[in-house]
């Protein structure tokens, strides 16, 4: 009689069961399963110019769990092309690595601009599957990647939980109304006549707002990409951004992309020298009226565990939602591998 270790889930793991291969010089079922399980769970890691991206595109866009910021042209311009792919079968099961390369070291760091990234597939995929991929990432060094929402419910991956918050808009405007918190409807202003508020396809005048207004979240390498971003949304036709304005120009501003049946959130500037009379407010309520009744759309706030920002997000009636953060590196870790390179380097 031949014994094997090998645990195909991660209870088996718990409990240390122990597969009989071969008995007798004959292929046991677990035996079969062990080979299948081989055979079957064999991905294949991609570099992005080896990428046969209608393949992937079509993966991401039929995927249950559809992310705006898994989509090919996305990820190249938020990470310069920077990423790789893990992948299943033919491109039935994808999950893109974003990369970053510091001290001569190569890592993986979630983008800005990127709240969730993680395995995507057309239909649900078994737990041993989803942890096949989970273990390509960890022999990775991991600053940070992000489980989407989907994986962190059904698989619990290993990290971090973090908020998301998002509004269903199937319901009539009336009816979503009704489930803000009291103090937003009181927000609810006619806008005084010195504003108009309109929609727009500029984008540099909301980006320089944001980069003067919110200096330490404007980096300057940060805002050529959100430029980058924002034109190429409009250019496909999938950006929208509502704004309030007076004779002087841009007072606040709010950018999405509307894709697959979600609205995402994705930039936003208002000048903070002015009395705020609710202008992200009336933007957001605006924009919740102009999409809502729509069977199975949804406002994606890209939720925040800042207690001010996810109480504003809150008082519209988003639920919560949670994604996973992964890291296998401290600060201590990567100043010990900066001293190394350092030292190679010398």
């Amino acid at each position: 009689m031949f014994f094997v270790v090998f645990n195909l889930t991660p209870r088996a793991q718990r409990k240390n069961k122990v597969h009989k291969i071969f008995v007798l010089g004959k292929l046991t079922k677990q035996g079969l399963r062990f080979f299948y399980f081989c055979s079957m769970f064999q991905l294949r890691k991609i570099k992005r110019k080896d990428l046969e991206e209608e393949k992937y595109s079509k993966s991401i866009e039929k995927a249950l769990n559809y992310r705006i910021y898994a989509e090919a042209w996305y990820l190249d311009i938020l990470t310069e092309e920077k990423w790789e792919c893990w992948i299943y079968g033919d491109y039935e099961v994808v999950m893109p690595i974003p990369l970053q390369y510091k001290f001569g070291i190569k890592f993986v760091l979630q983008p800005i601009y990127c709240q969730q990234l993680g395995v995507f597939y057309k239909e649900e995929i078994p737990e041993e599957l989803f942890h096949e991929f989970e273990k390509k990432l960890h022999r990775y060094k991991v600053r940070a990647y992000h489980f989407n929402e989907e994986n962190t419910e059904r698989y619990k991956p290993k990290g971090e939980l973090k908020v998301n918050h998002v509004l269903d808009l199937d319901l009539p405007y009336e009816q979503l109304r009704k489930n803000y918190n009291r103090n937003r409807r009181r927000k609810l202003i006619d806008l005084p006549e010195e504003f108009e508020l309109s929609l727009s396809e500029s984008v540099d005048d909301l980006v320089d707002l944001f980069q003067a207004e919110y200096p330490k979240l404007g980096k300057p390498q940060w805002m050529h990409l959100l430029r980058k971003m924002m034109k190429e949304a409009f250019n496909r036709g999938i950006g929208y951004q509502c704004r309030i304005e007076n004779e002087d120009g841009l007072v606040a501003g709010l950018f999405y992309i509307k894709t697959h049946k979600r609205i995402f959130q994705l930039g936003a500037g208002r000048k903070r020298e002015m009395k705020d009379i609710g202008f992200f407010t009336l933007i957001i309520d605006h924009t919740i009226r102009l999409f809502s009744n729509t069977p199975d759309f949804q406002f994606d706030f890209e939720g925040s565990s800042a207690p001010g920002i996810a109480m504003f997000n809150e008082s519209f009636g988003a639920e919560r939602k949670t994604y996973t953060i992964y890291s296998n590196l401290n600060n201590q870790k990567i100043k010990s591998l900066k001293s190394l390179s350092k030292a190679f380097n010398h």
